[in-house]
């Protein structure tokens, strides 16, 4: 039999960089990081200037980790999103037709 045991918020479970981003934030990022990265190299290839590709690598970065980032609650600005996409999905819509019930056939 499994007990639960509450823990306070102060008391990390986890080593984290700073409040709500640690390892696994870090790697999302770095993922991130890498893709931007090609993306930008075929954005300097194609414009031919460094500000943009750099601009654009800095910026993708920067999101990601606002995005992947957990509050006190433990979810994220991505986790949030995901539920509510998935809270969409989820319904169901029924299409209602009133039938005339006082013809007689």
């Amino acid at each position: 039999m499994k007990k639960l045991i509450k823990i306070p918020t102060q008391i990390k479970l986890k080593v984290e960089f700073f409040e709500g981003f640690g390892m696994e934030e870090l790697l999302k990022t770095i993922i991130v990081l890498g893709i931007s990265s090609v993306i930008g190299y075929i954005l300097y290839l194609i414009t031919k200037t460094t500000l943009i590709a750099t601009l654009f690598v800095i910026a993708s970065v920067v999101i990601t980790v606002v995005f992947v980032t957990k509050n006190r609650n433990g979810f994220s600005m991505l986790d949030s999103i995901k539920n509510i996409l998935m809270y969409e999905l989820m319904q169901k819509g029924y299409k209602y037709e009133r039938g005339n019930f006082n013809k007689k056939e």
